[in-house]
C-alpha cells in the first residue's frame, strides 16, 4: 500500500477473492494513506460492510445479489466454500462456483432487506458502477454478436480470440438449464440496479472494455440503452456517465455539467437523447477540452485509427 502510495496511485483497486482479513487490512491502511479504495467486491466481504470500512464503490454488479437475498447466510456459506483450482486466475472456475450462489440470492430476493441495503449504501456514500454491458456477454452469450463496423477499430484477430475466450469461460460447461439460469440472473440484475437508483444509490457508467465483445468508447453508448432497459429515464442514464462520475470524483467543478468556467467537454447530437437514448450514437461533432472536432474531423481520428489497427 504504501509503496504504491509513493509511486503516484490515486486510489487502490481491490478484487473478488481476497480473503476478509486482507481487504479489512487494506481499507484501514487506505485511510490512513488517504487513499480511496474502489474496485470489485471481495467475496468474503458483505457490501454494506465493505462499504463502511470506506470502499468508495464497486465495480461490476455481482456483490449487490447477494446482500439482498432473504437466505443470506447460506449465499455465504455458498461463497465460502469456493476454492479456485484452476491456472492462472482460474476465471472459468470462479463463475463456474459463483454461479450457485448468484442463483440462490436471485430466487430468494428480499425487498424489506434490499431497501436497508440501499439505505446503508446511500448513507456511506458509495457507488455502484454495474457494468450491465459486460454482464449482459457473461449471461447471455448466446445473444453476443460481433458488431462488424466497430471491429474495424480493433486488431485482427480480435473476434476470434474473443470466441475462444468466450467459450473457454462462460458457456465450457454450462448446461440448458444453467442458460436459462443466467438469464434469469440478468433479468433480475436489472431489477435490483433500478431499486437502487431510485433508493438513491449513485449510479456510475461503466462497461469494462476492452474485455469480450465491448469496443471501447462504443461500449459506453451501450451501457446507456442498458440503463434505459433497467428503467432509468434517458436524463438519469445520461446524467450516470456525466454529472454523477464528476461528482463522485470530486470534478464537480470543471467536469459533468455544462456551465459557465467548466471545461468545454461537449458531443453535440444530431438526435434528442431524451427522445431515444440510442441518439447518443448520432453525432454531429465534439468539443474536447475546449476543441472543436467537426463531422470531418471525427472521420478522419476514425480513418486514422482504423489503419493503426491493421497494423
Amino acid at each position: 500500500m504504501r509503496k504504491a502510495k509513493r509511486a503516484g496511485a490515486d486510489f487502490i483497486k481491490v478484487y473478488s477473492r481476497l480473503d476478509r482479513e486482507s481487504f479489512l487490512a487494506i481499507a484501514d491502511e487506505a485511510r490512513r494513506l488517504r487513499l480511496p479504495v474502489c474496485g470489485h467486491a471481495a467475496d468474503a466481504v458483505p457490501i454494506v460492510e465493505a462499504a463502511r470500512a470506506g470502499q468508495r464503490s464497486f465495480e461490476h454488479f455481482f456483490p449487490a445479489l447477494f446482500g439482498v437475498s432473504g437466505k443470506e447466510s447460506e449465499v455465504r456459506r455458498l461463497i465460502d466454500a469456493i476454492k479456485i483450482q484452476g491456472k492462472g486466475t482460474g476465471v472459468h472456475d470462479w463463475f463456474a462456483a459463483i454461479h450457485p450462489a448468484d442463483w440462490l440470492a436471485c430466487t430468494t430476493y428480499d425487498p424489506h432487506r434490499a431497501a436497508d441495503v440501499y439505505a446503508q449504501l446511500k448513507e456511506s456514500g458509495a457507488a455502484m458502477t454495474p457494468t450491465l454491458v459486460m454482464h449482459r456477454v457473461t449471461d447471455l452469450p448466446d445473444d453476443v454478436v460481433a458488431d462488424k463496423e466497430r471491429l474495424r477499430y480493433l486488431p485482427p484477430g480480435t473476434e476470434e480470440s474473443w470466441k475462444a475466450d468466450l467459450a473457454e469461460i462462460f458457456t465450457k460447461g454450462r448446461t440448458p438449464a444453467q442458460a436459462a439460469q443466467h438469464r434469469e440472473i440478468y433479468r433480475h440484475r436489472l431489477r435490483i440496479l433500478n431499486d437502487m437508483h431510485r433508493a438513491g444509490v449513485p449510479i456510475l457508467a461503466g462497461t469494462d472494455a476492452p474485455v469480450m465483445y465491448l469496443n471501447p468508447g462504443f461500449a459506453l453508448h451501450d451501457e446507456l440503452a442498458q440503463l434505459v432497459a433497467a428503467g432509468f429515464t434517458p436524463m438519469a442514464a445520461l446524467q450516470a456517465a456525466t454529472r454523477d462520475p464528476a461528482r463522485h470524483l470530486g470534478l464537480q467543478d470543471s467536469l459533468g455539467t455544462i456551465r459557465k468556467g467548466h471545461l468545454a467537454d461537449l458531443v453535440v447530437l444530431n438526435a434528442n437523447p431524451l427522445d431515444d437514448i440510442r441518439n447518443t450514437l448520432r453525432i454531429h461533432s465534439v468539443m474536447t477540452r475546449g476543441r472543436y472536432l467537426s463531422a470531418a474531423d471525427r472521420d478522419r481520428l476514425l480513418a486514422s485509427i482504423e489503419a493503426a489497427a491493421k497494423t
